[in-house]
């Protein structure tokens, strides 16, 4: 047997899981912006241009696949692993249907609208206690 551990390896790795860890919780500063916006126009019946909602999904459905990929590498919980991946299933879906111009039937109605104003004050309140848990 070899008791020789290699401490490059090990500071190599840590340092990856820090930086990684790192760039989750800047990727989430824009994700807060975002959807305290996003609820805050919603719950006033108005909805975001195409020209901006467009670049948001994209980011949102980027953002939730880095989210899980770290919390399935990391091992947390299976709660925080499956809400990741129902967001991160909602937002892949939704990014494709919003594309495709499926979606836009939605915005007519502004009872639709306003209960899209409380997903998204959900979601915010997913994401502020993603960033709480990567925190401590």
């Amino acid at each position: 047997m070899c008791n020789h551990v290699n401490k490059k390896f090990i500071t190599a790795v840590f340092v990856v899981h820090v930086s990684f860890t790192d760039l989750v919780l800047i990727l989430s500063i824009p994700m807060v912006a975002i959807h305290a916006a996003v609820a805050f126009i919603s719950l006033r019946y108005l909805t975001v241009p195409r020209p901006i909602g467009l670049p948001i999904a994209i980011y949102e459905s980027a953002y939730y696949i880095l989210l899980l990929t770290y919390t399935l590498l990391n091992h947390y919980s299976a709660v925080l692993i499956g809400a990741t991946a129902l967001f991160l299933a909602i937002h892949v879906g939704g990014a494709y249907l919003y594309m495709s111009g499926a979606l836009s039937y939605l915005s007519r109605n502004r009872s639709n609208i306003r209960r899209y104003g409380y997903y998204e004050a959900v979601e915010l309140m997913f994401i502020i206690a993603v960033i709480g848990i990567l925190i401590r």
